[in-house]
């Protein structure tokens, strides 16, 4: 009997390790999807036609800005971070992009939410990207205020300062359907910025 005991608890043991090792899978894919395109999206307070939070942003020299500096313009602000393997992988489209639009009706702007303004800038200036970036550091202010749990997050403003939209995860900017829907966004057509990717 006590064979069949240790038998049975030693087959008992065995289940729970291998239960436990298939939860720790689990919880380290969810921590790696943190920063992928392909995870879910977050859920959002912040609907379209709503007003962009008045957030003050950061300059990477020190200079502070508002969104509301943007105004008249469609801003396209995107979220990201040096340690964020999809946000370096779109940055350069999304400065070719910035190359070809209107600079009297739309704006790039990049908010960083690393620690150090020093790894920005030398990441940046390496990958030629020109773009005016801001920095929030640890994301302490957008990731509350806008809600951000996966990067990147590019988010539409409109030139009154209402959201036309956001989108999540990583973007092809160079893609031709791009500036035709941003130039139809800047008319009145937020709908049209579905072409670019799943607005939430």
């Amino acid at each position: 009997m006590r064979v069949l005991e240790r038998s049975k608890h030693r087959r008992m043991g065995a289940s729970y390790v291998k239960v436990w090792r298939a939860f720790l899978s689990v919880m380290v894919m969810m921590g790696l999807s943190a920063c992928d395109a392909t995870a879910p999206p977050p859920a959002t307070a912040m609907a379209q036609g709503q007003p962009f939070p008045p957030l003050v942003l950061e300059g990477l020299n020190g200079e502070r800005a508002s969104i509301a500096d943007f105004a008249g313009r469609l801003v396209i602000l995107n979220v990201w971070a040096t340690w964020c393997p999809p946000c370096r992988k779109e940055l350069p489209s999304l400065q070719r992009l910035s190359d070809t639009l209107d600079p009297a009706r739309f704006v790039v702007i990049g908010l960083s939410v690393d620690d150090e303004d020093h790894v920005v800038r030398e990441y940046l200036i390496d990958k030629g990207v020109r773009f005016t970036n801001y920095l929030d550091r640890e994301g302490k202010v957008v990731e509350p205020a806008l809600e951000i749990s996966v990067f990147p997050d590019t988010f539409f403003i409109a030139p009154d300062g209402t959201i036309l939209g956001r989108i999540v995860g990583e973007r092809d900017w160079d893609a031709a359907e791009v500036p035709p829907a941003l130039e139809a966004a800047w008319r009145g057509e937020a709908q049209a910025l579905g072409r670019i990717g799943r607005l939430q």
